[in-house]
């Protein structure tokens, strides 16, 4: 009986190690993922800033600009089901910046 409940507590303390050792890696992934697309999104953000106040917001340069953004926004997106907004410095677990981001800051 007492060699069954040890067997029982080796099994469970190895299969709770097992699955800390199997999650640990994948949040530093996450974290590495989420701190590669707040770059990429913080650059494409400065880009369309400084194409909207060079050209204009209705220019060409400005929405090809615009048109990266959502880009970097999509594919943070499909890595880490969030994405960082500039402006607030948070990330976002609501796929919403098509219809929720002030693009030009003129609201709060």
């Amino acid at each position: 009986m007492t060699r069954l409940r040890f067997e029982n507590a080796l099994g469970a303390f190895a299969l709770g190690a097992a699955l800390l050792f199997a999650t640990a890696p994948k949040a530093a992934a996450d974290d590495h993922g989420r701190t590669r697309c707040q770059r990429m999104v913080e650059k494409a953000q400065d880009k369309y800033r400084h194409e909207a106040h060079e050209h204009g917001r209705h220019s060409r340069q400005a929405e090809r600009a615009r048109a990266r953004l959502n880009n970097a926004w999509d594919r943070c997106w499909n890595r880490t089901h969030g994405w960082y907004d500039p402006y607030r410095r948070e990330w976002r677990t609501e796929r919403d910046w098509d219809r929720n981001y002030d693009w030009d800051r003129d609201r709060d």
